[in-house]
């Protein structure tokens, strides 16, 4: 009886030590530990070119079609991410004397988890700028990738 006491102690007192170990883990990482589950994601694109740009975005899995969008139009599209980092959303854009198609992954989840969950990109002729909730300005720019 008196064995049996002191083993059920033990595995109480194992128990607990890895609950707390557990729980210190999650907490130093939490960071870590919520990117790993779905998120609920909108992304807006924004025409701040003096001309018309076509708008053509598609993931893997879902192509969004072509959208034209005038001055200061936008368009806007909703999704849940993947887990462990694997949405991706790009688009191309092309406007009357942009020499070509340029395109941006517009939805990066290795890049973008973190961001609110509303995510709003200016196209301007240099690449894009991504409107930043510290600053409150659309100061996060990026070229276009070649």
């Amino acid at each position: 009886m008196r064995m049996r006491r002191a083993v059920l102690m033990i595995t109480n007192v194992m128990f607990m030590v890895v609950v707390v170990t557990m729980n210190a883990a999650v907490e130093a990482n939490r960071k870590d530990v919520d990117n790993v589950f779905p998120l609920k994601k909108i992304v807006i694109v924004r025409n701040r070119l003096k001309a018309q740009v076509k708008v053509h975005c598609k993931s893997k899995d879902d192509d969004l079609g072509v959208r034209v969008l005038g001055y200061n139009e936008s368009f806007h599209f909703k999704f849940w991410t993947a887990l462990f980092f694997r949405t991706l959303f790009y688009c191309s854009f092309e406007w009357p004397g942009s020499n070509g198609i340029h395109w941006f992954d517009i939805y990066d989840d290795t890049r973008n988890h973190n961001d609110p969950k509303t995510i709003e990109w200016l196209v301007k002729p240099f690449g894009v700028c991504m409107y930043d909730i510290y600053s409150l300005r659309y100061d996060i720019c990026t070229s276009w990738k070649k």
